[in-house]
């Protein structure tokens, strides 16, 4: 059994282990430790994923997808984690994309708790169709970005402006993992009323 079978392993029991005390955070009403417990389980999730891309094992699985469905999952798990509201903006969503959809809602879901962190009382997740793109986001109401950040690379840019960089990276990774005609996925920051994470994939 190689490293990454083994932290396989142990990630997925280590899981189980923080799903069991997610469930007792719902059922006791206490959505911060709920929305705690979920993001540590996510992290290991991410660690897993961005090694696997560090050795060039990421290799995306995809197909056709329909984008309503993996914000509308993604605002119903996060919403039930805070008190503050977490809404989907779909207006401008296709009906149809090509993507890999479980490392989308990976990137979504990282986007989602880091926004928690500085949103005043609202994160709005979306989808749209732009330019031959098509544009998943995560805007909160907070203070956006620092220059710091807007600046730096993707792989260089720190994790919800407190930490390693691993979600941003990996975001990285998998919107370049998305190709098509031509075009490269890519990740975007900006400053728009709040802070906005945008994943573009090649529509």
């Amino acid at each position: 059994m190689d490293f990454v079978d083994l932290a396989a392993l142990t990630i997925h029991d280590v899981k189980n282990r923080l799903a069991l005390v997610a469930r007792r955070a719902e059922a006791g009403g206490d959505p911060e430790t709920l929305r705690g417990v979920l993001e540590s389980a996510a992290e290991l999730t991410r660690l897993l994923a961005f090694y696997k891309a560090e050795r060039g094992g990421l290799e995306p699985q995809i197909d056709a997808r329909v984008p309503a469905d993996v914000v509308e999952e993604v605002v119903a798990e996060t919403g039930r984690q805070t008190a503050l509201t977490v809404a989907a903006e779909l207006s401008g969503a296709p009906v149809l994309g090509f993507y890999d959809e479980s490392l989308v809602r990976m990137v979504l879901v990282d986007a989602v708790y880091n926004a928690l962190r500085h949103a005043r009382q609202r994160v709005v997740v979306g989808a749209r169709q732009r330019d031959g793109w098509l544009v998943f986001y995560v805007r909160d109401d907070g203070p956006g970005y620092p220059p710091e950040m807007l600046a730096a690379p993707a792989e260089m840019r720190p994790l919800g402006r407190h930490g390693t960089g691993l979600g941003l990276a990996l975001a990285a990774r998998v919107a370049a993992a998305h190709a098509n005609a031509g075009l490269t996925g890519q990740t975007l920051l900006s400053n728009d009323g709040g802070a906005v994470f945008s994943l573009l994939l090649p529509a």
